[in-house]
């Protein structure tokens, strides 16, 4: 049983009052997991904007229903008859969810073609990608499920808004590598991979001092426009987000399979593009390769501790997938409402739109989050999801928190005017658990940082009294 006895920690209610945040929402909720009681909460029970303080929820929810040790699968298949080192027949790619498929991964498949001698394709290449949903019904509409609703318009081109498909490459984005050449001189601006996929558009040039880039993708098309300049000597690499991955995957392994001379004059296709359905087919008696993901615990690592947003928007549809046979953000967000149940949190009084926490329609308390820090405590993954968050110098919290290491492991969470930090903090060889949450600031956001910093300092402080 929880027990509610809250005190007031008197240095920490000083911080909550300074005049930067009059005007801000604020919540701040700490817990005590060796007595099982609340030591402090302001606001602990209001609702916030939880910006990638999501991600608690979801990477706590996918390593207690997916499993540590669950893999993502990508296939390759052949549908047809090899005769005299040409395919009479189509070449598949099986989407299981992968984010971590890779470019070398592609060329695994590109060399399992070779390795059969095949030297000419008279199919297609069939794309299937309907481990996950794209259109879903949900109460009487249907839903577009590339994106979750709630992101912003403007990110949707960036490396940390990619559409999410269950046949994804390269985390869905390209690399833009811009080189200065001389004075005044347009600079040299290529992309990685080279693909015709996505065309490029620049007019930058090289000139003195900072770099001034301008950069984005036309919204309906892989057009990519850079503008503006780059310093005399300097380079710089910027990731841009594709327009609809699962084509990008089939149109880059069509001309990798061009490059080691492979005939094919073939189509690319999503499996839901074309008549004769490949589902009508028993797939594994022509599956010729497949490449399996790490396993999960270790993709969990990398979600939190560099934030990444496509791995957590695949978590939750995969949850769905499994759960629901629907991979949908809908079927998946009921897998997460059915974790935050367990936890304790009544899903009535909270809004959920998505697993990264991009959506600004999420609403939750540091309540809710202290529920569920307190869950995976007790839980036999604890180990495991504690190593998930990461420590002061690493990933997001490489410059935060340096006094606290290996004491304390914590998810930030930032969106414009958005700053959380919850996680758990150890003092005395007793643990604890805190979650903080600031909508609506107006100051900068360093100086919010830096309350989150007076506030733990604070508690340590107290504690060790």
């Amino acid at each position: 049983m929880i027990l509610f006895l809250f005190l007031s920690i008197a240095s920490i209610d000083s911080i909550l009052h300074q005049p930067e945040l009059r005007p801000a929402q604020v919540g701040v909720c700490i817990f005590d997991l060796e007595t099982d009681r609340f030591m402090y909460a302001y606001n602990s029970q209001k609702l916030f904007t939880p910006a990638s303080n999501m991600k608690i929820i979801t990477t706590g929810a996918s390593l207690y229903f997916l499993g540590p040790d669950y893999h993502f699968k990508t296939r390759l298949a052949l549908q047809g008859t090899i005769r005299e080192n040409k395919l009479a027949g189509n070449v598949v790619i099986i989407g299981g969810g992968d984010p971590t498929f890779s470019l070398d991964n592609l060329e695994q498949f590109v060399a399992a073609i070779k390795e059969r001698k095949i030297g000419e394709i008279t199919g297609d290449i069939v794309l299937v990608d309907d481990y996950f949903t794209d259109v879903a019904l949900v109460e009487n509409s249907f839903i577009y499920e590339r994106l979750p609703r709630g992101w912003a318009w403007h990110y949707l081109d960036a490396r940390y808004a990619p559409e999410i498909s269950a046949l994804s490459m390269n985390k869905n984005t390209i690399n833009v590598k811009m080189e200065a050449t001389s004075f005044g001189d347009f600079a040299r601006v290529f992309i990685e991979p080279k693909t015709d996929y996505v065309k490029l558009v620049s007019t930058m040039r090289t000139k003195s001092g900072d770099d001034s880039i301008i950069i984005y993708r036309q919204p309906d098309a892989n057009i990519i426009y850079v503008d503006g300049g780059i310093g005399v000597g300097r380079k710089k690499n910027i990731e841009v987000a594709v327009k609809d991955p699962t084509m990008f995957v089939g149109q880059y392994f069509k001309e990798r399979l061009q490059d080691v001379d492979v005939k094919f004059q073939g189509r690319v296709l999503k499996k839901k593009d074309i008549i004769s359905s490949v589902h009508d087919i028993t797939l594994s008696e022509f599956v010729i390769d497949s490449v399996l993901s790490e396993p999960l615990i270790n993709i969990l690592k990398e979600t939190d501790v560099e934030s990444v947003n496509l791995y957590a928007e695949i978590f939750l549809k995969t949850l769905g997938a499994r759960y629901y046979n629907e991979g949908s953000f809908y079927a998946g967000l009921l897998m997460m409402k059915r974790f935050l149940r367990m936890c304790g949190t009544d899903t009535s009084q909270i809004s959920l739109w998505d697993g990264s926490g991009m959506s600004t329609r999420n609403l939750v308390s540091p309540y809710d989050l202290i529920l569920v820090l307190r869950y995976m405590y007790h839980s036999k993954l604890f180990q495991d999801f504690y190593a998930l968050l990461p420590a002061p110098g690493e990933g997001t919290l490489e410059y935060r928190f340096k006094k606290f290491r290996d004491t304390f492991r914590a998810k930030t969470g930032t969106l414009d005017a958005v700053s959380c930090l919850s996680g758990y903090l150890s003092v005395n060889n007793s643990n604890y658990c805190f979650s903080m949450m600031f909508n609506n600031f107006v100051c900068p956001r360093k100086r919010i940082e830096e309350i989150q910093e007076d506030i733990l300092r604070e508690l340590v402080e107290y504690l060790g009294r």
